[in-house]
């Protein structure tokens, strides 16, 4: 039986619970149930912030009530199928008091052997009395591309973010409908701030909000003087949300930002690496409002009111690159709460980017 679409009959994309969502084989192996995104049309293999945040929310699914992931590192070692479903086994590394660790190996077709593989830090939440970032006025510091505009205004992260794609694919797929499951990612046009800038200077700004409904992140516990802690098991999925925008479109960075988009010639993840470092509730993700603008793909509801009028609740990633050489290259980004100005995570990928002989900066 292959993975529920993600995506129905009527174009309306899978929220990302839904998307999420795990079938129990036994108490640590797990197994997908919708497709996991497919870039262009499937042709590329899946998409790896997939079987990346789900691994996590597999090894969540053997953690105590309040343990919140905080660090996953993992390593793609094969290209993944979108219409096949991956396959979770969760190892126990070790139970401690205020952290615990898993391993995850992920299969496909057993025969292939591990297509991925990650390590999965989870922790309790804590107080502590310093609290020390950047402070970035992110609204003041990106005026030039976002001024005046509403996250909708921004347009539709592309299917694939490459000059080929844009060039190339779209003119021959005219009728392309391919839209990303579970978030709305919004992808901000950054030509007015990148062209006086130097590559290691340049940004791109993806905002993005979660589709659906999301289980409840807390427990009685938080709202009480009862002993016990804060988070639920479910605290987890609104973490995962973050990591699943963090790999969307990230190496094509390191071409388009050093003017080398037409001299690429082969790119895929090796690693990638999540820290967040901030407690589950800066995380938080509320559930989608009813109300989506007419020219957004809309979201299986699941008996979300049309006319629900609440805000939305939207997080941003700001990426860039800072190395590129031996065919590999480095992207790197911070994940942050554009409300508040609270940097919530840091990301890092090492991936293979090899270019043309004649390529030249």
């Amino acid at each position: 039986m292959v993975p529920t679409p993600y995506y129905n009959e009527k174009g309306e994309v899978v929220p990302f619970a839904k998307l999420m969502k795990l079938e129990k084989i036994d108490e640590n192996t797990f197994r997908s149930t919708v497709s996991a995104y497919g870039p262009t049309g499937g042709e590329n293999g899946a998409y790896g912030g997939h079987v990346y945040a789900q691994s996590a929310w597999a090894a969540a699914q053997t953690v105590k009530e309040g343990f919140v992931i905080h660090n996953v590192t993992g390593w793609f070692v094969l290209g993944g199928m979108p219409k096949e479903h991956f396959v979770y086994k969760v190892h126990n590394i070790r139970d401690g008091g205020n952290y615990c660790t898993r391993s995850v190996t992920v299969t496909q077709i057993a025969e292939r052997g591990t297509m991925f593989t990650c390590t999965c830090s989870f922790k309790r939440a804590e107080t502590s009395p310093i609290d020390y970032q950047e402070t970035v006025d992110i609204q003041n510091k990106y005026k030039v591309v976002l001024e005046g505009k509403g996250k909708f205004d921004h347009s539709d992260s592309p299917s694939q973010d490459s000059t080929w794609f844009q060039e190339t694919y779209l003119p021959q797929h005219p009728n392309h409908f391919n839209p990303v499951g579970g978030l709305h990612l919004r992808k901000v046009t950054m030509a007015a701030y990148n062209n006086p800038r130097a590559p290691i200077d340049r940004r791109q700004l993806i905002f993005y909000s979660v589709r659906g409904a999301m289980p409840s992140p807390t427990t009685p516990n938080l709202h009480s003087n009862t002993k016990g802690p804060p988070f639920s098991r479910e605290a987890n999925l609104h973490a995962v949300a973050h990591l699943y925008a963090s790999d969307r479109n990230s190496l094509f960075i390191i071409p388009n930002h050093l003017g080398t988009d037409k001299d690429w010639t082969r790119m895929a993840s090796l690693s990638h690496t999540v820290i967040f470092h901030v407690n589950a509730d800066k995380l938080f993700a509320p559930d989608e409002p009813g109300a989506i603008p007419a020219n957004v793909v809309s979201t299986e509801m699941d008996g979300l009111e049309s006319g629900d009028s609440r805000k939305r609740k939207w997080f941003m990633q700001e990426t860039w690159t800072t190395r590129a050489a031996g065919g590999r290259g480095l992207h790197t980004s911070r994940l942050w709460d554009p409300d508040t100005g609270v940097h919530l995570a840091t990301t890092m990928q090492d991936g293979l980017v090899r270019f043309k002989p004649d390529a030249r900066l």
